[in-house]
C-alpha cells in the first residue's frame, strides 16, 4: 500500500491521469468536486492549488501540494486554521518565467511592442536627425530583484548576460551570497540605484503593497520595472501614475489586478480599472510566463518528485504558510 493521494487540480489532472505515479505513491485523479468529496477521507496528500475547504477536513489528510508556485490567500488561510496539514508547492516554471521576464525586459528596453503597432500603421517613427534614440541600452546599468527564490535565481544569469549588475532585495539578506542582498532598510537606496527593477516576489501580507507611490518615486525616470511575481506587491494606482506621466521608462507586467471570473470572461476581461492598455510605455502579458508547450507535464513531473520524496520520508518544497512562501 503506498502513500494515497488525490489529485483534484483540474488544470494539470488530465495529463497526471496519463504519467505513470512514482513508485511508492497510490494516485486517483478526480477533477470533479463531487465525486472527490466523496473520497474525502481516503488520501494522505491532496494535490491542488483551491481545493473545496470540506476536502482539507479528510480523516487522514497530512498535506497539501499545489502544483504551482506560492499559496493563494484563501487556501493559506485554511491551511492556517489547520496547522497539522504541511504544505508544499512547485518550482517547475522557475526557467520558464526567467525567460518571460527578460523577454519583457528587452520588449520595453526596445521599444518593441510600441514599434510594431506604429509600423503595422506605415510609421517608421521621427527623422532620426536631431533626436536622441527612443529605446534604453541596458548594459553597465543595475538590474535590482525584488525577492531572490528560484524565479528570481534563475533570471539573474540573463540579466548578468545582458551586462547588468545585480543586487537582490531579501527580508533577510544572507551576508556572502552569489548575489550582494539589501533588507527593507535599504529598499528605497536600492530603488533609487535600479535601471531595471524585476519582481518575483509572492503575494503575502508581508509583501502586498511593498511598492507605492513613494518607492515608485524613489526610482529613475529612465527606469524599467518587471512584474513576473504578483500584481498586489506593487500599488495599481501609483503604478499607472507613474507610466502616464512618464515618471518611469516603462513596464513589462505579467501580471494583474483584475483576472477573468470564469472561462468565458477570459475574452473580456481588462486587467486593471485603470487604462495600461492605453500606454505606449507598458507590455502586457495575461499572467503566461510559464505558458510554453509541455509545462503541464513539467508541472506533473515536479508534483511527482515532491510526492515520491514523501513516499520516501523526506520532505520537498515545504511552504510556511504563515510567510506565505
Amino acid at each position: 500500500m503506498g502513500l494515497r493521494v488525490l489529485w483534484t487540480h483540474r488544470h494539470s489532472g488530465g495529463v497526471a491521469r496519463g504519467l505513470e505515479p512514482p513508485e511508492g505513491v497510490e494516485l486517483r485523479v478526480e477533477t470533479d468536486r463531487e465525486r472527490a468529496l466523496a473520497l474525502r477521507d481516503w488520501p494522505e496528500v491532496l494535490v491542488d492549488g483551491g481545493p473545496p475547504e470540506e476536502l482539507l477536513d479528510g480523516a487522514s489528510l497530512a498535506r497539501v501540494v499545489v502544483p504551482y508556485a506560492g499559496l493563494g490567500a484563501r487556501l493559506r488561510g485554511y491551511l492556517l486554521a489547520r496547522p497539522r496539514l504541511h504544505a508544499h508547492n512547485s518550482h517547475f516554471n522557475d526557467a520558464m518565467v526567467a525567460q518571460h521576464a527578460a523577454a519583457l525586459l528587452l520588449a520595453v528596453a526596445s521599444r518593441v511592442a510600441a514599434g510594431d503597432r506604429a509600423l503595422r500603421r506605415g510609421d517608421w517613427g521621427p527623422p532620426e536627425h536631431g533626436r536622441d534614440g527612443r529605446g534604453l541600452f541596458l548594459r553597465g546599468g543595475k538590474a535590482l530583484l525584488l525577492g531572490y527564490g528560484r524565479i528570481a535565481q534563475a533570471t539573474a544569469p540573463a540579466l548578468a548576460a545582458l551586462g547588468l549588475e545585480l543586487v537582490a532585495f531579501r527580508r533577510r539578506p544572507e551576508p556572502g551570497a552569489d548575489v550582494p542582498q539589501v533588507g527593507p532598510a535599504g529598499l528605497k537606496d536600492a530603488l533609487a540605484a535600479a535601471d531595471v527593477v524585476v519582481c518575483t516576489l509572492p503575494l503575502t501580507p508581508g509583501t502586498e503593497g511593498l511598492i507605492g507611490a513613494e518607492e515608485l518615486a524613489a526610482m529613475k525616470p529612465t527606469a524599467i520595472l518587471v512584474n513576473v511575481g504578483r500584481g498586489g506587491v506593487i500599488a495599481e494606482e501609483p503604478l499607472y501614475r507613474a507610466l502616464a506621466e512618464g515618471r518611469l521608462f516603462g513596464a513589462g507586467l505579467d501580471v494583474w489586478y483584475v483576472y477573468p471570473g470564469s472561462d468565458e470572461e477570459r475574452r473580456s476581461t481588462l486587467p486593471s480599472r485603470f487604462p495600461f492598455h492605453e500606454l505606449d510605455n507598458v507590455v502586457m502579458t495575461p499572467h503566461s510566463a510559464n505558458d510554453v508547450r509541455g509545462w503541464r507535464e513539467a508541472a506533473v513531473r515536479d508534483v511527482f518528485a515532491t510526492l515520491a520524496a514523501i513516499a520516501r520520508g523526506e520532505e520537498r518544497n515545504l511552504v510556511d504558510p504563515a510567510q506565505g512562501y
